[in-house]
């Protein structure tokens, strides 16, 4: 039978109507998709805090800036680096510095690095000068630049020509094996400081072994990194920000507990822990009670555990290089030739490595090649202050 008039006009009436009902469903889902990209666009922007452009600020200068002036030739005598307080560093200028050139150029670098010199102060008639640097107009500290200093403003101890320069090698993560590298490190014939992770199955034994044939042992103690993608392993160890002061120091007796040889400790990982200024107070307070010294593995550009160590009496170092941040040893022998430069022009210098063979290698061609001839090496505790 045909349909009717009547319900071909229903059935049209009705299929024209979803049809518009798609339309208009599209033309709202255009419209709040349009007003939304408007909204986050023109929304205003969190701006970051004063104190966290502090921070960002800091870590640039006492990070980027401070290794270009080191790497340059400069040698640094004054450091603070406190978080709570402005960056004060020193530096003594070359004699055959041009100081107009010099400060031109600096001012050019920081200019380029969001960060300006809002003033320059003479120190005294070509004596040097003084820098004040701000980033997004916060004052984050000052540079003092010296052509000549007395004897009263030395700070470090000045280097002795007739003296050697003077390096420490700290090897880490010993604790985790025994094999071959491992024995071969503690069989190297020179002043070795070696670094053990608590609570590993070999932690004791390298520990016993390390005494025997004369090295000297401290704790790498594992620290709170700010990168979560980390090796668990030592978790009945690890420090965070976020323990209360009775779990810190349990677990610290623990680790010196399992290893009583141990004359010092330096931080394994710790880029955020070694960040918090009340955290570090809490490590170095018990390192005192102990009379055991730290070594800042300067895991950050943020960290002052150094500068903490320091106000609370415990002998301390920063890490000059990282040997094997690239395990090559090709470039392992040339980080160690960049701290033979630096003990040079300092007198000084801390390197660390790591229980890899190619840093094993590395070494052991060194001392076959003459190049420690020149050198004194000694113990972490000898080089601390």
């Amino acid at each position: 039978m045909p349909a009717t008039p009547y319900l071909k006009s229903s059935e049209y009436v009705v299929q024209k109507r979803r049809r518009d009902e798609q339309r208009l469903g599209l033309l709202f889902g255009i419209v709040i998709s349009i007003l939304l990209t408007l909204l986050i666009y023109y929304l205003p922007k969190t701006t970051p805090t004063r104190s966290q452009l502090f921070a960002e600020g800091k870590a640039f200068l006492t990070g980027e800036v401070r290794t270009l002036l080191v790497n340059q030739g400069l040698r640094e005598i004054k450091t603070s680096t406190v978080s709570t307080t402005q960056v004060s560093l020193g530096f003594v200028l070359p004699a055959d510095c041009n100081q107009q050139s010099f400060y031109n150029q600096l001012e050019r670098y920081l200019r380029q690095h969001r960060l300006k010199t809002h003033s320059a102060a003479h120190l005294a008639t070509d004596n040097g000068f003084t820098i004040f640097v701000n980033y997004q107009d916060i004052p984050i500290g000052s540079i003092a630049f010296y052509h000549k200093i007395k004897p009263e403003e030395t700070i470090a101890p000045p280097v002795v020509e007739a003296h050697k320069p003077r390096i420490a090698i700290v090897i880490d993560d010993f604790g985790n094996s025994d094999n071959d590298v491992i024995r071969n490190f503690l069989q190297l014939n020179i002043p070795l400081t070696v670094s053990i992770l608590p609570g590993h199955t070999y932690s004791q034994w390298v520990a016993d072994r390390a005494r025997q044939l004369g090295k000297e042992i401290i704790i790498h103690m594992p620290m709170e990194p700010e990168s979560k993608a980390y090796q668990s392993g030592e978790d009945q160890f690890i420090l965070r920000t976020n323990m209360s002061p009775y779990e810190i120091n349990r677990r610290l007796e623990r680790a010196f507990q399992e290893l009583p040889e141990a004359r010092g400790m330096n931080n394994h990982m710790g880029s955020l822990f070694t960040a918090d200024e009340n955290m570090m107070k809490l490590i170095m307070q018990n390192l005192k009670r102990k009379g055991v010294y730290f070594i800042d593995s300067l895991t950050s550009p943020r960290s002052v555990a150094y500068e903490i160590a320091r106000t609370n009496g415990v002998p301390a170092a920063l890490r000059t290089v990282f040997l094997d941040n690239v395990q090559d040893k090709s470039e392992i022998k040339a980080q160690f030739e960049s701290a033979l430069t630096i003990a040079r022009r300092s007198g000084k210098a801390i390197v660390i490595g790591h229980v890899h063979p190619e840093t094993l290698a590395a070494l052991q061609e060194i001392q076959q090649q003459g190049l420690l001839n020149d050198v004194e090496l000694i113990y972490a505790s000898q080089i601390v202050e």
